[in-house]
């Protein structure tokens, strides 16, 4: 999909700031026809869409679903948009990130919490920008995995840089090979881009010119994890791993995982299909099961602990995949008659933010005790006031106390708010031909009460948070995880 920019009448800014309301309804036709004109108004009305799917680009006039709570936001933020545009001269960041679900791994609270976190974070850095024009907030969809919309939607954001004065594009989806095609078409752009949500080891600014990281990596996360659950010396150690080239996050976690434990722990690699039959999936993960816990050394042993008395030493499993796998995974060790009166530790990095705590409460059939022991992306710990209350406000935080407090305040909004508060801070080039890709401010206004980001002189996002959050999902409860601990 291709659109001539360089036939746009000089009046194509004027076009933009006349029919904002058709925005996105352009947006989603602009590849039927050759020679379609931006300015088409009449073609742009006979032609409405209903919805916005994956490789669409909307001001969020356009839905992405008819989940009420989403379509809430995006209304907000539609008519966010519409007060600054009609303020005059404005400047626009774009979120990429999936926001459509078909048979993805990104669950709908996930999209609409990243979605909230870049309403609250275009309210916050509007109200900052004295004397410059405000930030239009456009929604990419790249659609999940498995609908692979986002060289389409990377194709669309290159129409608007010019005619919509775009400045930075912030989310950057998944850690998948679509994000490595759209990261690419950007740079090639000089788009800075912020990710808050991809956490693979090569989304950075040496691979990628002008890719900042509101996100630890993958590397960071297991240095973390295994530095809190230090995996004990002779136990042999299952790593569990998604054999899907695309998924970029996955094979880092398994090369990062390998790498850290090489040298001192027995390892071995075994490799899923995350994509096949529940039942071809469930079989690989019974043999995993039963290869865990028949080893000889049963870890139901005890060792003397001074506070407890005594305490379980559980089989340590890797897992290098998708939240979505997780629950079959766990559900095959609880009622896997293999590991009756055994205690199973699953670490794995940040994807597992969007598994329910419920799934380790234990099944009606004996088999494994199982605990989920992850790193997430963000400390949600110190949040400040204004930004609890505007999220609350939003619908999105629970009412009653949830199972953890990572999961009342989504540290996927908390990315996608510091990634646009970033992406807030670029100033619009001065010509249109600049060949070097503008940069963030010093500095920026975290979600966080005592934090802010600073950017070091390489170039990449400095994260100031004290650590990496690490979680346990256990019993049905998630609870912070201290260091050492």
């Amino acid at each position: 999909m291709a659109t001539d920019l360089a036939g746009l009448p000089e009046a194509a800014d004027g076009w933009a700031r006349r029919w904002r309301r058709p925005l996105a309804v352009a947006l989603a036709g602009v590849a039927v026809g050759a020679g379609l004109a931006w300015g088409n108004h009449a073609y742009v009305m006979s032609t409405v869409p209903t919805s916005c799917d994956a490789g669409c680009v909307t001001d969020g006039s356009l839905y992405f679903s008819t989940d009420p709570l989403m379509r809430k936001v995006e209304k907000d933020i539609a008519q966010e948009n519409a007060s600054v545009r009609s303020n005059g001269q404005y400047d626009t960041v774009v979120l990429l990130d999936p926001f459509t679900y078909s048979g993805g791994t990104v669950s709908q609270l996930r999209m609409t919490a990243e979605l909230a976190g870049a309403l609250l974070a275009q309210q916050a850095a509007n109200k900052q920008r004295a004397g410059r024009p405000e930030i239009q907030l456009l929604l990419a969809n790249e659609g999940t995995s498995a609908e692979e919309g986002a060289a389409q939607a990377a194709a669309q954001i290159q129409a608007l840089q010019v005619p919509d004065r775009i400045t930075a594009v912030a989310g950057m989806g998944l850690s998948v090979a679509a994000t490595q095609t759209a990261a690419m078409t950007l740079a090639g752009s000089h788009l800075p881009m912020f990710g808050g949500v991809t956490t693979a080891d090569e989304f950075n600014g040496v691979n990628f010119p002008g890719f900042y990281q509101a996100v630890p990596d993958v590397e960071s996360q297991v240095q973390a994890l295994l530095a809190a659950v230090p995996v004990p010396q002779g136990q042999h150690i299952t790593l569990i791993d998604s054999d899907q080239p695309s998924d970029i996050y996955s094979a880092y976690l398994n090369t990062d995982f390998t790498t850290a434990l090489k040298s001192t722990a027995d390892l071995t690699v075994d490799p899923f299909d995350p994509t096949s039959d529940p039942a071809v999936a469930g079989k690989v993960f019974a043999d995993d099961a039963s290869s865990v816990c028949h080893q000889r050394s049963s870890p139901t042993a005890t060792k003397q602990n001074r506070q407890a008395g005594t305490e379980h030493i559980p089989w340590i499993v890797l897992f290098a995949g998708r939240a979505a796998s997780l629950p079959a995974l766990i559900q095959v060790f609880q009622q896997s008659a293999a590991c009756v009166h055994q205690y199973v530790t699953i670490l794995t990095g940040s994807d597992a933010n969007d598994l329910p705590a419920s799934v380790t409460f234990e099944s009606g059939i004996p088999g494994a005790t199982v605990t989920v022991e992850y790193a997430d992306i963000e400390d949600v710990s110190d949040l400040s006031p204004a930004f609890t209350s505007r999220y609350q406000s939003l619908g999105l935080a629970s009412a009653a106390s949830p199972p953890c407090r990572n999961q009342q305040y989504d540290p996927w909004a908390v990315a996608t708010f510091n990634s646009v508060m970033a992406a807030a801070t670029v100033r619009a080039p001065n010509s249109a031909a600049s060949a070097t890709t503008p940069t963030p401010a010093p500095t920026i206004s975290g979600a966080t009460a005592r934090t802010r980001f600073s950017f070091r002189p390489s170039g990449q996002l400095d994260i100031l948070i004290t650590a990496i959050p690490l979680y346990q999902n256990a019993d049905g409860r998630c609870t912070p995880v201290s260091p050492g601990s």
